[in-house]
């Protein structure tokens, strides 16, 4: 596979406040890796590359010297191969309620080619790809100029029903929240793409397992994923309560289990102080707590988390 672009649209960096020297250098060392191989290569800001979200500048903004980068300030457009073709358009992250609108717009009227497929890359929140809505996403149908609209931002792939918007998901799981579905999107000359798989990285996997099945086949799977070096594995255990005490979790760390948890059939309840009535935590229950959680704390990316949730 000749790879001569590689575009980046949003957090190659994880925490918005500050970074560390190692991750600054490894950023670097990366690039000049790619200058060595004639790949160039393109960034767009996203969310925790930025301290201030509707700031043009953001962490990225550190490379842009490097003579084969190009950081765009809000966005860039990129041809696809010759670009006789099809056009690649990359929008960095502002603000769903704030100013991202306004920058699609000024994409829309100055950068769009008829004569050619308009694809479109950005780092935002899109109603549709959680299974709940919010206020604060954008709507779907505001991207329909495009060919395709690829999305950053969520770490899982999906697309958005009866859309052409497919978030590609990140280049790697980064907890056992995450599917294993992660790589890089591949777009060929003629506007072509296709999915390729991520086969470097550590991966995280979760185990699904009756109480009645812990026994040596389980161990010695565990066993085989620790010795290839590339799981970190969680053990989910599905008992009754009267089992649970049973279930010996040594056994399973010590096979090369990350972490083992014991589920159990009974439904948790809390005493409403109000009143007599029982208050069941459902799905609804847990993000509302999870929303004034957020608010409490002062945590900026309230939707990450909630993106988790909704697998619930």
């Amino acid at each position: 596979m000749n790879v001569s672009q590689i575009a980046i649209c949003g957090d190659l960096f994880l925490s918005r406040p500050s970074q560390t020297l190692d991750i600054l250098l490894a950023v670097h060392d990366c690039l000049l890796s790619a200058a060595e191989q004639g790949i160039n290569v393109s960034i767009a800001n996203g969310n925790h590359d930025k301290v201030s979200l509707e700031a043009n500048r953001g962490y990225c903004h550190i490379y842009n010297q490097h003579p084969n980068v190009l950081v765009a300030d809000d966005y860039v457009t990129l041809p696809i191969g010759d670009g006789r073709y099809a056009l690649l358009h990359m929008i960095a992250y502002f603000p769903e309620d704030g100013s991202f609108c306004d920058k699609l717009s000024d994409l829309k009227r100055n950068a769009l080619d008829g004569s050619k497929k308009n694809y479109l890359y950005i780092h935002e929140g899109i109603n549709g790809a959680l299974s709940q809505p919010s206020d604060k996403e954008l709507p779907a149908n505001i991207f329909e100029e495009f060919e395709r609209v690829f999305v950053a931002h969520y770490h899982n792939r999906c697309v958005i029903p009866k859309t052409r918007i497919e978030y590609i998901g990140s280049a790697r799981q980064h907890n056992f929240g995450e599917d294993e579905e992660k790589g890089y999107t591949v777009l060929y000359n003629d506007g072509s793409h296709e999915f390729v798989q991520n086969r470097a990285n550590v991966r995280y996997k979760v185990i699904d397992v009756d109480g009645d099945k812990v026994d040596i086949r389980l161990t010695d799977l565990l066993d085989e994923m620790k010795e290839g070096g590339r799981y970190r594995t969680k053990v989910r255990v599905h008992t009754t309560p009267e089992k649970s005490a049973s279930i010996n979790k040594s056994i399973l760390l010590e096979a090369g289990a990350s972490k083992v948890e014991i589920i159990t059939e009974a439904v948790e309840q809390i005493e409403v102080a109000s009143s007599s009535l029982f208050e069941k935590f459902d799905t609804g229950k847990i993000r509302e707590t999870y929303e004034e959680f957020c608010q409490e704390k002062q945590i900026d990316d309230v939707e990450l988390g909630l993106s988790y949730l909704s697998k619930l």
